[in-house]
């Protein structure tokens, strides 16, 4: 059949059957490739699903991957406790290095009794009686200076209770009768306790050098040198524990000074400062009035001896003055 006609006949013929059978190739790839799409579709989850139903294999470990990835519900902020449990460390810290100190003035009927309760107070704390006066005066005694001091009217006791017992101690000992004053303060030493166990673990080592110095000694006068130098050596070293523990001990143990009256007026008050332009009025009335008293006391102090002097030294002094000569004229020479 193809032998009757041309050759650039049958050359036609066969390019159009070739590009047909490309056309047929690409539609054939193009709809296996749509089909494939569809069936992943088919197998993937849908998103009103939520992903609740998984392929088997990877599906389920990429939802749980994904599960395991989110947080909680319900946990708040990342990092919300540990950022707590910090701060309360630190505070811990802070009031472990703290010297608390407090004193508290009552006014009370009975003063045995007040002092007995005190007393109890402090045992019940795990404390300790440092000081007792009764009707005494000293040391630094909160008194004003004109008060009738007696053992019924006036007492003073100083104890040491736990640090960490100081605030209920305190508020146990208003309830032994009125508070007239109270007052507290605390004193950070945790640099001089860190400064203090440096120095002292350096001076540890060196006791412990100087011994080795003294045991490889020589002579006596080395043995000599070296025992004078490791005396003083130890007695630095324990000056320096005897500090430690003073530290130590006053951050643990608080004192506590307890002032009992029965009389209000025996105790000096805090007195507040006080400033502005009444604040410098009165000041300056009491020195105005301060001056006229040192004067007047000056002039109290004179007195007596001018009175002794127009006594004595005043007819004295007249007798002295009767006694003299009358001064002689000079004689006038005629002219």
């Amino acid at each position: 059949m193809f032998r009757d006609r041309p050759p650039h006949t049958v050359a036609g013929l066969a390019a159009v059957l070739l590009a047909s059978a490309a056309l047929a190739a690409c539609s054939s790839g193009s709809d296996s490739s749509a089909s494939s799409v569809a069936g992943r579709a088919a197998v993937a989850p849908s998103p009103a699903d939520g992903g609740a139903k998984a392929s088997n294999g990877g599906s389920g470990s990429d939802a749980a991957g994904s599960s395991a990835g989110a947080p909680e519900s319900g946990t708040g902020k990342p990092g919300a406790g540990s950022g707590t449990t910090v701060s309360q460390a630190s505070l811990q810290a802070a009031q472990e290095s703290l010297a608390r100190r407090a004193s508290v003035a009552l006014q009370v009927k009975d003063i045995g009794q007040a002092v007995a309760r005190v007393r109890a107070v402090s045992a019940a704390a795990d404390g300790i009686v440092l000081s007792e006066n009764i009707g005494t005066v000293a040391g630094d005694t909160p008194v004003q200076p004109s008060a009738r001091v007696t053992a019924t009217t006036y007492g003073e006791i100083t104890i040491s209770v736990p640090s960490t017992k100081l605030d209920a101690v305190v508020a146990d000992l208003a309830q032994v009768g009125t508070v007239i004053r109270s007052t507290s303060s605390s004193e950070d030493v945790g640099s001089q306790i860190v400064d203090t166990q440096s120095r002292l673990e350096t001076m540890r080592i060196s006791v412990d050098r100087v011994r080795g110095y003294l045991a490889d000694a020589k002579d006596l006068t080395q043995t000599v040198a070296m025992e004078a130098e490791l005396t003083r050596r130890e007695a630095d070293l324990e000056a320096l524990e005897a500090q430690l523990a003073s530290l130590k001990g006053s951050v643990a143990r608080s004192p506590v000074q307890v002032s009992l009256t029965t009389q209000p007026d025996v105790i000096v008050p805090k007195k507040a400062d006080d400033t502005g332009f009444l604040a410098g009025l009165r000041s300056g009335w009491h020195a105005f009035a301060g001056s006229v008293t040192v004067v007047l006391t000056v002039v109290g102090a004179v007195v007596p001896f001018a009175v002794l002097f127009a006594l004595v030294g005043l007819p004295l002094w007249w007798v002295v003055r009767r006694r003299r000569p009358a001064p002689v004229a000079p004689a006038t020479l005629p002219q």
